[in-house]
C-alpha cells in the first residue's frame, strides 16, 4: 500500500521544519540584541553586543564591566498558496488553497558580558544562535493535502467510487539552538586587536503531529447506501484492507537534543574615525539524538527510532565590517558569507551554493543622550528552487531596522528597535502522480512574513 506509506511520510516530513524567527542564513541567527534591530550592521560595535558582533573590538571599549541584557519578540508566517487541478475526470483534488503556519515568540533573551582592563578583555555571552520559535499549521500543508486528496482515487480504482474526503490534522514543530560564548581579546597595537572564543551550542527540537478522523463517502448499496461520510479506517477494514486501517489514525511525539562546540576567531581595527573587523565562525557539527515517545508506523519499523542520530550542522560564517564616523554620524557596511555547501542539515537537498548577506547601518547622535539609527540587510540565498517543498524552503529577503538608543546616564543606556523582513516570492511548478497516473499539474507559491521587536539595557561600571 504505497499510497498510505507516502501519505504518512508526508505527515512526518511536514513537521521537520527549521523555525528560525530571525534574520540570517538558513540555519543561523545573526540578530542577537535590540541594537541589531535598530541599526542592523553591528560588525564594528563597541557596545556590549560587541561580544557577539565584534569580539576583538571589546579591548577598545572603556576599562571596566560592560553588560548588555536584551529581549526580542518575533511574529512570523510561512505560507504556501497551492493549486491542483485533477485531470481525466478523476475524483479528489482541491482548488487554490492557502496553507499557513504561524510562529510567535514573545521571549527571546540574550546577555553579553565583558570585562576590559588596558590591553586585555574577557567576555561571555548567551543567545539564540538558531531556530527560536514554534510553528503550528492549523490547516495542514499543500504537499500533504495533495496526497490525502488522492485518497478517493485509491478506492475508486478498486471499484468503490469515492468523491469526497475529510481529515483532522495537527502539525507543530519547534527548534532552538542556545549558544554559550566565552573568550578573550588582546590589543596587539594601539589600533589592532585579536580575539578567540569558544561557542557551545545546545539544540532542542520537538515535533508533534496527529492524523485522525479521516472520513470518505464510498458509493456502495450495503457499505454506505446513503452516500454519507463514513470512517476511512472502518472502510479499509470492511473491504479487506484491515492491515492498513490503523495507518490512517496516527500520532507523532519526538524530541531531539544535541550539543556542539566550535571556535570563533576575530580581528579588529580602531583608529581615528575608522573601525573595521573580521570574524570567522567555524562550523557547528551538531548531531541530534531522538527521544521518541510516539512514532509514525508504516508497518516497516520506526521512522524516528529512539536513540537514533541526525545531522543538524550550522555552517561556518565569515563576516567583515568597516565603519567611519562623520562627526555625529557613524556609517557601517558589512558582509556575511555562510558556507552552506559544507554543512549537512535539513536544507542540504535545496542548497545550490553559499549564502551572502550585505548590511548597511547608520547611527546619528542627535545630542548627548539620544542616538537615532536605521539599517538594511539583503540576504541572498543560493538555492535549488525546483527542489523546494512546503516542508523545506528558505527565501531571499530584505530586512529594514529602525530604532533609538537613549543614554540615561554614563552607566545606563536603553536600546529599542523594530525590524520587519520582506521576503521574495518563489513559485514552483510540478505535477502530481498517483498509482502510476499523472493526476494534474500544480503550482506552489512560497512566501513568508516576519516582524521583530526588541528592547535592551546596556550597563557599564567600574571604569578608571
Amino acid at each position: 500500500m504505497k499510497f498510505l506509506e507516502k501519505l504518512l511520510l508526508a505527515l512526518l516530513g511536514a513537521t521537520i521544519i527549521h523555525t528560525s524567527v530571525f534574520a540570517g542564513g538558513p540555519m543561523t541567527n545573526t540578530n542577537q540584541s535590540a541594537s541589531f534591530l535598530r541599526s542592523i550592521a553591528r560588525g564594528t560595535s563597541l557596545d556590549p553586543d560587541a561580544v557577539y558582533n565584534n569580539p576583538a573590538g571589546v579591548v577598545f571599549m572603556e576599562n571596566g564591566w560592560h553588560i548588555g541584557i536584551n529581549d526580542q519578540m518575533a511574529a512570523q508566517t510561512r505560507t504556501t498558496t497551492s493549486s491542483l487541478v485533477m485531470g481525466n475526470n478523476l475524483p479528489g483534488g482541491f482548488g487554490t488553497t492557502e496553507f499557513q503556519g504561524e510562529v510567535f515568540s514573545p521571549l527571546i533573551p540574550s546577555v553579553h558580558l565583558a570585562w576590559k582592563h588596558d590591553r586585555w578583555a574577557v567576555m561571555a555571552g548567551i543567545g539564540v544562535n538558531g531556530g527560536g520559535g514554534t510553528i503550528e499549521y492549523d490547516n495542514g500543508l499543500a504537499s500533504f493535502e495533495r496526497i490525502v486528496s488522492s485518497f478517493p482515487t485509491l478506492l475508486s480504482a478498486n471499484g468503490l467510487t469515492t468523491t469526497q474526503y475529510s481529515r483532522d490534522l495537527y502539525l507543530k514543530g519547534s527548534s532552538m539552538t542556545l549558544a554559550f560564548n566565552i573568550g578573550a581579546s588582546f590589543r596587539i597595537t594601539d589600533w589592532l586587536s585579536a580575539a578567540a572564543m569558544l561557542r557551545v551550542g545546545v539544540t532542542n527540537n520537538s515535533y508533534e503531529a496527529g492524523l485522525s478522523n479521516m472520513m470518505i463517502n464510498p458509493a456502495h448499496p450495503l457499505l454506505n447506501p446513503n452516500g454519507a461520510m463514513i470512517s476511512a479506517s472502518q472502510t479499509l477494514s470492511t473491504i479487506g484492507m484491515s492491515q492498513y486501517a490503523a495507518l490512517v489514525e496516527q500520532g507523532l511525539d519526538v524530541k531531539q537534543k544535541g550539543t556542539s562546540f566550535s571556535p570563533v576567531l576575530a580581528l579588529a581595527f580602531h583608529k581615528g574615525p575608522w573601525d573595521a573587523s573580521l570574524k570567522y565562525e567555524f562550523k557547528m557539527g551538531t548531531e541530534l539524538e531522538n527521544e521518541t515517545t510516539k512514532d509514525i508506523n508504516l508497518g516497516t519499523g520506526s521512522m524516528f527510532p529512539n536513540g537514533a542520530k541526525v545531522k543538524a550542522e550550522t555552517p561556518a560564517l565569515l563576516a567583515a565590517a568597516v565603519s567611519r564616523h562623520f562627526g555625529p554620524v557613524k556609517v557601517t557596511a558589512e558582509w556575511h558569507h555562510y558556507f552552506d555547501k559544507n554543512a549537512e542539515n535539513s536544507f542540504s537537498n535545496v542548497i545550490d551554493g553559499n549564502t551572502n548577506e550585505y548590511l548597511l547601518g547608520v547611527e546619528w547622535s542627535v545630542c548627548d543622550r539620544l542616538v537615532l539609527s536605521a539599517g538594511t540587510q539583503r540576504t541572498q540565498l543560493n538555492m535549488i528552487e525546483s527542489n523546494y517543498s512546503d516542508m523545506n524552503f528558505s527565501i531571499s529577503s530584505w530586512s529594514i531596522g529602525v530604532g533609538a538608543k537613549y543614554i540615561i546616564s554614563e552607566s545606563v543606556a536603553i536600546n529599542a528597535g523594530y525590524m520587519p523582513t520582506i521576503y521574495d516570492e518563489v513559485t514552483v511548478n510540478g505535477s502530481h502522480s498517483f498509482m502510476g497516473q499523472q493526476l494534474g499539474a500544480f503550482t506552489d507559491v512560497y512566501n513568508r512574513t516576519s516582524h521583530a521587536w526588541g528592547i535592551g539595557v546596556d550597563l557599564k561600571f567600574g571604569r578608571k
